[in-house]
């Protein structure tokens, strides 16, 4: 999904005396490639309009910047029409682009690599690294807080973005605004009732048990890698309403989580039985192969008996 940003880039971070009288601005255009008590995630075009971005430029294939953690703000009141635009807090600001051929030193300074994180304000659980011109951008996470539904009620989403070797000539190629498209780091997860475990039962929490909690994520533009991973803690569903099968209640928030193929981990189901007899707060375990991947939402299916628990996902993944 993109979303047009009107956006200009202020005047000259780099100056000669040769440069031309005619300025021309950088203007960009973003997206987000594609959850009750819960992370609040971007999921669309416009959710992302209601937060201000971070942009920062570098000139190509160096860590020399250009522009240095500018805002970037969708301006509702903007004229003739709402649009993103730089800002200053209160009002708009205007980047240009470097002279065409012009150089600081050896490089060229009129191609540069832009990279975006969203939201400006960088959430408590997010360290944002360097920049590297070879492997892009990085930043640490440490969800150890964060492995319940009630506590990622407080938690905000993280996106970045990295878009290299623009130019003037580019921005003007791709329709007047660079396509800067920011991209989900972390996988969400979810859990629906399956109508085969039929109405007499009720599932009052679910726990995936040894899942890390930190880690850095690392993207160039095109791949997102996770490395350094540790942290070893249960992420713990409990409903506000137990699922049931025949109510509004039949699947789980979505979960944020570290993106990692774990093999098998130990799903394990609090339920309770009203049928022939009450049985009340019995855990029932399945080992299930969880991998999963930045941008991808995943759905598991539980179909539960007193005596057994399937888990079904062959059909609920997508990108998110």
């Amino acid at each position: 999904m993109i979303i047009l940003l009107a956006a200009g880039l202020l005047a000259g971070c780099c100056c000669h005396k040769d440069e031309p009288v005619q300025r021309h601005e950088i203007a960009m255009k973003t997206g987000v490639s594609g959850m009750l008590r819960r992370a609040t995630t971007i999921d669309s075009t416009a959710a992302l309009r209601g937060y201000d971005l971070k942009i920062d430029a570098y000139y190509h294939d160096t860590e020399t910047k250009f522009l240095d953690g500018k805002k970037l703000h969708y301006d509702l009141d903007h004229d003739p029409s709402p649009a993103w635009v730089f800002w200053d807090g209160s009002a708009q600001e205007h980047y240009y682009w470097p002279a065409e051929g012009s150089k600081i030193g050896e490089v060229i300074a009129s191609t540069l690599d832009f990279v975006g994180a969203c939201p400006f304000s960088t959430p408590a659980y997010i360290t944002p690294g360097t920049y590297n011109h070879t492997t892009g951008t990085s930043f640490s996470c440490d969800m150890s807080g964060y492995m319940t539904n009630t506590a990622q009620a407080s938690m905000q989403e993280y996106l970045i973005a990295v878009l290299d070797s623009q130019t003037l000539q580019t921005q003007i190629d791709a329709g007047g605004a660079l396509p800067m498209q920011f991209k989900h780091p972390f996988a969400l997860v979810k859990f629906v009732i399956a109508a085969e475990s039929g109405t007499h039962v009720s599932v009052d929490s679910i726990a995936i048990a040894g899942l890390h909690t930190a880690g850095t994520c690392t993207y160039d533009g095109s791949t997102m890698t996770w490395s350094s991973l540790s942290g070893s803690d249960a992420l713990k569903i409990v409903p506000d309403d137990a699922l049931q099968v025949g109510t509004l209640h039949t699947q789980t928030v979505a979960m944020m989580v570290i993106p990692n193929n774990y093999g098998a981990k130990t799903l394990g189901v609090r339920a309770s039985w009203d049928d022939w007899s009450v049985v009340e707060d019995q855990t029932i375990t399945a080992d299930v192969n969880f991998n999963w991947e930045a941008g991808y939402s995943y759905t598991y299916n539980l179909t539960v008996t007193p005596y057994a628990l399937k888990v079904d996902i062959s059909k609920f993944t997508e990108q998110w």
